[in-house]
């Protein structure tokens, strides 16, 4: 990620943090229903679905409990 898109996104809000990831989601969810073929064109990147399993990685971890416990 760009330092420019890292100093935008930290001045978002926590919860319009939040939205984008549901959009992120969202458009996951999207493209695999629309994808009727399994082609090599269809399966050689798919951002979407990259960023979801990085977020959940990055996210579903001790650290990042413990981080947020006191909310």
């Amino acid at each position: 990620m760009k330092a420019e898109m890292r100093r935008e996104l930290a001045q978002k809000s926590f919860e319009e943090k939040i939205r984008k990831v549901g959009e992120l989601i969202s458009l996951s969810r999207r493209i695999k229903a629309d994808a009727s073929t399994d082609t090599a064109e269809n399966t050689a990147f798919n951002g979407a679905e990259l960023s979801e399993s990085v977020l959940a990685r990055d996210w579903n971890s001790p650290e990042e409990d413990a981080a947020w416990s006191n909310l």
